[in-house]
Formats: C-alpha cells, structure tokens, sequence
C-alpha cells in the first residue's frame, strides 16, 4: 500500500510540475489540465461496455488513424473546437473571415491548395525528405508542448528546437477558453487575433529547406527564393519593396471603399521589435516577409495554399505582391 501511495504521489507532483511548466505560454488544449486522456483513448478498447466499432485501434486510440482521430472533432463538427477542414464557416464573422492557418482537404486527397494528409509523397522544396504520409502529429505535438498551439520543436527531426511562444515569438489579443467555448474559439483562431514577431520562417524552412536562403543568384535571376525575415526598408534607394505603401495600407493591393471586392486584407508578417499584439500587428517599414504572407499554414481557397489568387486569375491576381511592391 506505501509502495502504491509513494508512486500515486510521484505522479501527482510530474502533473503538476507538467502544468506549471505548459501552462503558461503554450498551446492553449490537449496540453497540461486540458490533456485529457479519454479525448483520443479508450482503455481497453471499449465504450460503455461495447466494443468500438472497427477497432480495437492502435495506441488504444478512439480512430484508426491520427489524421481520422483529430478530424474527428476538428472538421467542423464540435463548434467549440477550430475548424481544420474544408468547408469552414465558422470564422465568417471574423474580419477578414478566416482561421490565421487556413483549412485541409480530406483525408487521402491530393490537395493543390496545401497541404496534403495520408497522400504518399516527398516534402516540396526538400533536398533530404523522403517520402511519407502526413499526418497532423508531424507539425503537433499531440500530447501538448510549452510552443504556440503545440507547434513541434523540431517538425523535421534533424535536431533543432525551434521555440515559438505565445507572448514572446506570438502574441494574440484573445485566448481561447478552457474548457473551449464556441464565441472565444472562433475569435481566437481567427487570422486577425494572432500578430508574429520571429522564428516563424525558421519553422516552415526546417522541412522546406530549399527556401531557407537570401543569397542572390546570377543577373536577371536576382534572388535564388524569395527574400525573408529582411525589413522592407532594407533596399536603400535600390529598394525593390516600397515600404511607405505597405504602411499607408492604402491603394494597389488593399481594399477600395469605391472598387468593392478590389485588394485584399492586410498580409500577415513578422514585427521584430513587437511586444504585444498591437505593436505586432501595426504596420512598420521595418516589417519583415515570412512563408505565412503568402500561404496559408494548413491551406486555403487559393492554388499553392496563397492568400490571394495568383495562378486562378482576376482583379486581385498580384494583390498580395503590390502590397509590397508597389510597382
């Protein structure tokens, strides 16, 4: 009975210990008090005495697989948890009416808006990915972590931490509730609650490592990716960002009062110097390009996971790019 009660004791002082340290700063579900274990587990592959139809499952998990385990709440069907999957409605009060990490298609889809789950294929822009099937277990820690919503450490296992914190790295104005509610879900996921300031490129770049450069390339080339994490106002005279036009948040690029459906929302990017939610979503000419001003973190109504429709065509085809560059 001692032997019982010291390990009973052991556990509770690791719990409590776990929620002290991810508590605070971390991924706001499935993490310290949240982490409930009968949300994905079963024990003995059962329900009520009954036997869980299909089962019994790996792990003792409630689904078959990880991807059908998450979906299982995160398609839309529980109205307090965020909505993952295609179609999402549930942001549509918000402005600009979307999650800030967009949406999935389906299980088993080849999905040319983002990215694809349970479809065998190489990582894009990789030098050393093979191939494998997605799941949401490779970008989340399931089980929750200290890094803003569960993000993993170390996404591509290659040995890096890379550490991205709700009020240090990330800064959002609302905080979903615990347990969820359905109104402070949907605003904290919305794209407009959450401002970023670092290490957000260096996230994405872990597993795309082929963008993970600035250096230029031969004339006419000019950069070899995309330059990131550079201030728009870095150029000098020969700047090729107008960074006074970003600023001004007026003209190409953004909404018209007087062209309705002319421009699109504000881009997402990277405020170095944020402190809070204001000052990292406040447009500064030292803000700085990062993967998530152009695509979508899950993916999203445009072609490439984009937030505007560049490849599909129309009026705001290059609405994104004269955001930036004012040309």
């Amino acid at each position: 009975m001692l032997n019982r009660m010291t390990r009973l004791a052991a556990t509770a002082l690791v719990f409590l210990l776990l929620t002290l340290v991810t508590s605070v700063n971390s991924g706001n579900w499935h993490v310290g008090p949240s982490l409930n274990c009968a949300d994905c587990h079963l024990q003995h592959s059962s329900e009520d005495a009954q036997p869980v139809s299909g089962g019994p499952f790996s792990t003792l998990l409630l689904k078959n697989t990880v991807n059908e385990l998450c979906l299982s709440c995160h398609d839309g069907s529980d109205p307090a948890a965020p909505d993952v999957l295609n179609p999402v409605g549930m942001y549509s009060g918000e402005s600009p009416g979307e999650s800030a990490a967009g949406f999935l298609d389906g299980i088993g889809l080849l999905n040319a808006r983002g990215h694809d789950l349970a479809v065998s294929a190489a990582t894009p822009l990789s030098t050393f990915s093979s191939a494998r099937d997605l799941h949401c277990g490779h970008c989340h820690n399931v089980h929750g972590n200290a890094n803003y919503r569960n993000l993993l450490a170390d996404p591509a296992e290659s040995g890096d931490t890379i550490i991205i914190e709700e009020g240090i790295q990330v800064f959002t104005q609302v905080r979903p509730d615990v347990p969820p509610a359905i109104s402070a879900s949907i605003a904290a996921y919305s794209r407009s609650n959450v401002g970023y300031k670092e290490n957000l490129t260096q996230w994405c770049v872990s597993c795309h490592d082929r963008l993970a450069t600035n250096l230029s390339a031969s004339a006419e080339a000019h950069f070899m990716a995309h330059p990131s994490d550079v201030a728009l106002n870095s150029g000098g005279l020969d700047a090729h960002a107008d960074a006074q036009h970003w600023v001004a948040g007026t003209g190409e690029g953004f909404p018209s009062a007087s062209n309705p459906g002319e421009g699109i929302h504000r881009l997402p990017h990277l405020s170095p110097t944020a402190t809070d939610h204001a000052s990292a979503t406040t447009a500064a000419e030292t803000d700085r390009v990062f993967c998530m001003s152009c695509h979508k973190a899950h993916g999203g109504a445009y072609q490439s996971s984009l937030l505007w429709p560049n490849e599909e065509g129309g009026s705001n085809f290059i609405a994104g790019c004269q955001q930036c560059h004012n040309q």
